[in-house]
């Protein structure tokens, strides 16, 4: 019989278990899906509903090359849901309500209190270790990651104009302290010779001259404004980079370790050691930001500011200085945070972003992502 599971129609019940519910259709592309959801009595249930949200968030954190992957989940729908790609060589939505099942019962209400907590706790790592199992042989390869797409830029010239005009500036405010100093010097005495005059008239000529060095420390103090580096590296941890062309504005702020790009259609609002990037009137935004990791930078002190990030849990990329959260559970919404640890001449530092966009603005978020770490990772190889 079929039936109407949020914007899925027709789709076939394949499997009930008490409050569970698992039907097989077709998404708006063709493709052979499996659905998970909750019953509507179920669906009005806070408990069962959080247990479904945690249950999504590890199978999330363990897929691995045997499992199919979750496509969309819309956790606060009325009726809420979990979309499996169905195939017959993968482990499907079966093994989401496998857990569902060994965490607590799956009809009347879910237990609570120091003891339930214990028992699912107990379930919880027995289905633990069934997950690290290793994968049956038969199991599908898994496909080879592409290298990252190497895209550099031509250096960009830094302007001249700001340390003229600071100079020519510096000038004209000595100049006028020194010609209304000496007035005030020569008022009471205009009778004297004109020697006395010519010989102000050199005094501050020198002034004029002992002041020219400011140009060169304003100049100095402009230098901790970064730069956008053209020959950062062009890593990626998903989607694609900014290509050379694109429509985008450079980001620098003073003391930052480092400037990053954001479209044009942004508009980025700075709060000490972090920037709110929005997209015009829409609700996207992604967060930029760095901190100090004082000293040798220990792995304690690592996780700590990782954690302090949305999304949890962050997955280690590469040697473990690079973490990375998708998620993408609300439908229409992207979401997700990257953590990246570098060392440089000036100490280590931990940069990170953080998005909540729309999804049809996930590539360029992307490309926000991986531009912050390659203009981040870009401080190791210059120092």
């Amino acid at each position: 019989m079929s039936r109407t599971v949020g914007p899925y129609r027709d789709v076939a019940t394949a499997r009930v278990e008490g409050a569970y519910e698992l039907c097989e259709g077709q998404d708006e592309n063709g493709r052979p899906v499996q659905i998970l959801t909750l019953g509507s009595t179920s669906s009005k249930d806070p408990a069962r509903r959080g247990l479904l949200s945690d249950t999504v968030a590890w199978a999330y954190a363990t897929a691995g090359p045997e499992d199919a992957p979750i496509l969309v989940a819309d956790l606060e729908a009325e009726q809420p849901y979990v979309v499996v790609l169905r195939d017959a060589r993968l482990r499907g939505a079966d093994r989401i309500m496998d857990r569902l099942l060994a965490l607590g019962p799956a009809t009347g209400p879910l237990p609570v209190g120091p003891a339930a907590a214990a028992q699912r706790a107990a379930h919880q790592l027995a289905a633990a270790q069934r997950s690290a199992a290793p994968a049956s042989p038969s199991g599908p390869p898994s496909p080879p990651m592409s290298p990252p797409v190497i895209m550099i830029a031509p250096p960009k010239k830094r302007s001249q104009l700001k340390p003229i005009l600071i100079g020519i500036g510096s000038v004209v405010v000595i100049l006028a302290l020194v010609v209304g100093f000496w007035v005030l010097l020569s008022g009471g005495d205009a009778d004297e010779p004109d020697g006395s005059v010519a010989e102000d008239t050199g005094s501050a000529a020198l002034d004029e001259d002992a002041g020219q060095p400011t140009e060169g420390a304003e100049a100095e103090e402009g230098d901790r404004t970064p730069h956008w580096d053209a020959e950062a590296p062009s890593e990626r941890v998903g989607g694609t980079v900014f290509d050379e062309n694109a429509d985008t504005q450079v980001i620098a702020y003073e003391n930052w370790p480092f400037a990053f790009k954001v479209p044009a259609g942004y508009a980025c609002v700075q709060d000490g050691q972090s920037a709110v990037c929005t997209a015009g009137e829409s609700d996207s935004a992604i967060t930029v930001g760095w901190e100090e990791c004082r000293g040798e930078c220990p792995e304690a002190a690592r996780e700590a500011m990782r954690e302090a990030l949305p999304y949890q849990p962050l997955s280690n990329l590469g040697n473990g200085d690079i973490g990375l959260a998708e998620r993408t559970e609300v439908y229409g919404r992207w979401r997700g945070s990257m953590s990246v640890f570098v060392t440089s001449s000036d100490g280590a530092f931990h940069a990170f972003t953080s998005a909540d966009v729309e999804t049809d603005r996930t590539e360029e978020t992307w490309q926000v992502f991986n531009d912050v770490l390659n203009q981040a990772m870009a401080r190791t190889e210059a120092s």
